[in-house]
């Protein structure tokens, strides 16, 4: 790999880019991403919490490139899995996640589909876009050592590969967004610092990575470090259920939900709805117009401004599968206040667990719920009790 940039990250030190990385690094669809924080509701009770989907979009990035170190990847296969981490939040919204939900009838799919349509963008720009200086001398050379004589070629394979190895879930997309890929590692890692919540931060990269196979197109572990797994999925367990969906953390994340959904039926956010608008579509700029042109919405972010978050009122702990039932429940008791079901407090999703998350135990390659059944060893409890809860307004 030819080394464009090199960016200090608190986390891992060094985190070196390629000349293609740099370059979509610089593009504004992606600078954009510097505007957009990674947890919408977190820095109400924990300040620190303000870092952003472009840092830990390069943290995905050397995550990734570390995978591709470890299984020995050949240099195109590198290129593209790295540019896809690079790349894999480009399409999220203000206020992230918040945003996605409030919005899912708005936008055009979720926030995977608008990365996809803005890699696009993004990628017909640097066609057009003159290779002068630093980067655009290292760029043919870097081109010319992954096999194509113009530069504009290489940009052309390097997108297309990518969106093609996304759509196939082939073995360069699952060590990205895998149930243990380079984004759920580094994001882990990355709340966990910056919540200050380091007891929570139970991920071993380094450990991981040294003892990952690729057999057959796909990604499995070792057993050995079935422990180092575990911690993940527990680590990951915790930051929900202490960070993600604190009472107080959560109020906010539904008042900021409640504020976007108003501005989408306020017409604030029409002129941002094609792609080009889309992409100068941040946090700084969505609150600048709810607050000189919303109304519901300007008054729900008034009480954000202020700290006049939402109060629980009521907690009750459930099964899993009860928990639609309590909710019914509470609102019928509480016709007026906003009940909330958390849907992502598990340990690991149903489809990771019985077919995607594997692991070579004795020579065969197995999913991690057949290993538990072979071996009679877990970490994982078989139901995870969840809270619903009941919001009230703060007037």
């Amino acid at each position: 790999m030819m080394v464009g940039r090199v960016i200090r990250d608190p986390l891992y030190g060094d985190i070196k880019l390629s000349f293609l990385e740099s370059m979509v690094l610089d593009h504004p669809a992606f600078q954009r991403l510097r505007r957009i924080t990674q947890l919408a509701g977190a820095p109400f009770v924990y300040p620190a919490a303000v870092h952003t989907r472009f840092s830990h979009s390069l943290g995905t990035v050397h995550v990734a490139r570390l995978f591709g170190q470890a299984l020995d990847m050949e240099l195109q296969d590198m290129t593209v899995t790295c540019l896809y981490a690079l790349l894999h939040d480009v399409g999220h919204g203000p206020f992230s996640h918040s945003f996605e939900e409030a919005a899912s009838g708005w936008l055009e799919g979720g926030h995977e589909h608008m990365g996809l349509r803005i890699a696009q963008l993004i990628k017909e720009d640097l066609l057009t876009s003159p290779l002068e200086g630093k980067v655009g001398l290292g760029l043919k050379e870097e081109a010319q050592e992954i096999g194509f004589y113009h530069p504009q070629d290489y940009i052309e394979w390097a997108f297309s590969e990518m969106e093609r190895c996304v759509a196939s879930g082939d073995i360069r997309s699952v060590l990205v967004d895998g149930p243990l890929g380079a984004d759920r590692l580094d994001f882990i890692a990355r709340d966990a610092y910056f919540t200050g919540v380091t007891a929570f931060n139970t991920v071993d990269i380094y450990r991981l990575v040294g003892n990952v196979l690729a057999v057959e197109g796909r990604v499995a572990f070792r057993s050995k470090v079935v422990d180092n797994i575990y911690g993940v999925l527990v680590g990951r367990f915790l930051m929900y259920r202490n960070v993600y969906y604190h009472k107080t953390s959560r109020a906010a994340d539904l008042m900021i939900q409640r504020m976007i959904s108003f501005a989408i039926a306020e017409g604030i956010l029409d002129p941002f709805r094609d792609i080009k608008g889309y992409t100068s579509l941040d946090e700084g700029v969505l609150t600048a117009l709810v607050r000189y042109r919303g109304s519901d919405s300007k008054a729900v972010w008034e009480k954000l401004a202020a700290r006049k978050l939402w109060k629980m009122v009521h907690e009750e702990t459930c099964e899993r599968s009860q928990a639609e039932e309590v909710a019914r429940s509470l609102q019928l008791e509480y016709p007026n206040f906003y009940i909330d079901v958390p849907s992502k407090l598990h340990f690991l999703e149903q489809v990771d667990y019985q077919h995607g998350l594997l692991v070579e135990h004795k020579g065969q390659i197995m999913p991690l719920a057949q290993f538990q059944d072979q071996t009679g060893y877990s970490l994982i409890p078989e139901e995870v009790s969840v809270f619903v809860r009941v919001y009230k307004e703060v007037l």
